[in-house]
C-alpha cells in the first residue's frame, strides 16, 4: 500500500510539473518585439512589450482573464528630429492553442494556432479611424504546419484578409512570435495610415527571434515600408517563376531570406518585366528584401510562399 501511495503521489506530481511547464504560446513576462515603421515623412521602429500582467473580466464567459498589458511606443526620426511617441496599449490573453484582444468590453479572437485552412474569425480595429472604416474585419487561413526557430517546433498560420474587409492580417504567423508582418490589424481603407510595418526582432528571456531586416533590432533609420503601387511581384504563392512590376527604368538589388533571416537567393539590377526563377529554393514561406540600386534605403516587400 506504500508503494502504491508513493507512486500515486510521484504520477500526480509529473502530471502538474508537466502541464505547469507546458510552453506558453504567447507573450511571457518582458517579450518584446520591434517592428520597422516608415510613413509620413517618419522612419524608424515600433517596440511592443509586455509591461505586466493584469485581470480583466470576461462578460461573454463570466471570469476574469489573466492578461498581458503590451505598451506600443513608437520610436522615429523626421523632418523634426528624433521622437518618441506613446501610442497606447493592448491587453491580451491566450490558451493553449489562440491568443485573444480585448476591444469593446469583449474578447476577439486574434491568432488561432489550431486553426485549419478554410477557417476565419472576426478581428477587431486597432486604431479609431472615425466613419472611414468599419470596426471589424474577417480573415481567412490559406495554409497552416509547423516549423522549427531556435530548435523548437512552432506551429504557424498564413491567413489574408477576406474580399473588401476594411481590417486585414496577412501573410505568416508564428505560435510565440506572432505574424511576421504587424502584430495587429492594419487598415484598408486609407492610403498609408498605419501603424507598423514588418517584424524585425522578438526577444523574451529564453526565446529570440531575428528576421533580418535591419542592422539591429532598435535601428532607426533606413528601413522603409513598400510602396505596392511602384512595385508588384507575382504571382504569390509562386511554384516555379516571380515577375517584376514597378516604375519603368527602375532597378532594385533583391534579395530572398528565410523566416530564420538566412538568405537563400539574391538577384541584382532587377527592372520592369523581370522575370526571377525560384525552382532552386524549397516550398515554403519566405521575406523579400529590395534595395533600390544605387541607394541604401532597404525596402521590405510582402512575404513569398513558395509552393
Amino acid at each position: 500500500m506504500k508503494h502504491f501511495t508513493k507512486l500515486f503521489f510521484s504520477l500526480c506530481f509529473m502530471l502538474i510539473f508537466n502541464l505547469g511547464s507546458k510552453a506558453q504560446i504567447w507573450a511571457p513576462q518582458g517579450a518584446k518585439w520591434y517592428y520597422s515603421y516608415s510613413a509620413f515623412g517618419l522612419s524608424g521602429y515600433i517596440s511592443i512589450e509586455n509591461t505586466k500582467d493584469t485581470l480583466i473580466f470576461d462578460h461573454t464567459y463570466g471570469q476574469f482573464r489573466n492578461c498581458q498589458k503590451l505598451s506600443k511606443t513608437r520610436y522615429s526620426y523626421g523632418f523634426g528630429g528624433m521622437d518618441t511617441i506613446s501610442l497606447g496599449s493592448e491587453y491580451t490573453w491566450s490558451n493553449d492553442d489562440t491568443v485573444f484582444i480585448y476591444r469593446h468590453d469583449q474578447f476577439y479572437v486574434l491568432y488561432d494556432f489550431s486553426a485549419q485552412p478554410g477557417d476565419s474569425w472576426v478581428i477587431p480595429e486597432t486604431y479609431n479611424l472615425l466613419e472611414y472604416c468599419d470596426s471589424v474585419g474577417v480573415v481567412n487561413v490559406v495554409a497552416a504546419g509547423d516549423t522549427i526557430l531556435n530548435s523548437e517546433v512552432l506551429r504557424y498560420i498564413v491567413v489574408e484578409p477576406e474580399d473588401q474587409t476594411h481590417w486585414v492580417l496577412s501573410g505568416m504567423i508564428i505560435e510565440k512570435i506572432g505574424p511576421l508582418w504587424y502584430m495587429l490589424p492594419e487598415q484598408a481603407c486609407i492610403l498609408d495610415y498605419m501603424e507598423g510595418g514588418p517584424l524585425r526582432c522578438y526577444q523574451d528571456s529564453i526565446f529570440q527571434y531575428s528576421s533580418g531586416i535591419a542592422p539591429y533590432c532598435d535601428f532607426i533609420v533606413g528601413i522603409k515600408e513598400p510602396d505596392n503601387n511602384s512595385f508588384m511581384i507575382y504571382p504569390n504563392p509562386a511554384i516555379h517563376n516571380l515577375s517584376i512590376k514597378c516604375i519603368p527604368y527602375e532597378l532594385y538589388d533583391l534579395s530572398i531570406t528565410s523566416i530564420h533571416g538566412k538568405t537563400v537567393m539574391e538577384f541584382f539590377n532587377v527592372g520592369n518585366g523581370t522575370t526571377i526563377d525560384i525552382n532552386g529554393i524549397a516550398p515554403g514561406f519566405y521575406i523579400l528584401l529590395l534595395r533600390k540600386v544605387n541607394s541604401d534605403i532597404i525596402k521590405t516587400q510582402l512575404q513569398i510562399i513558395k509552393k
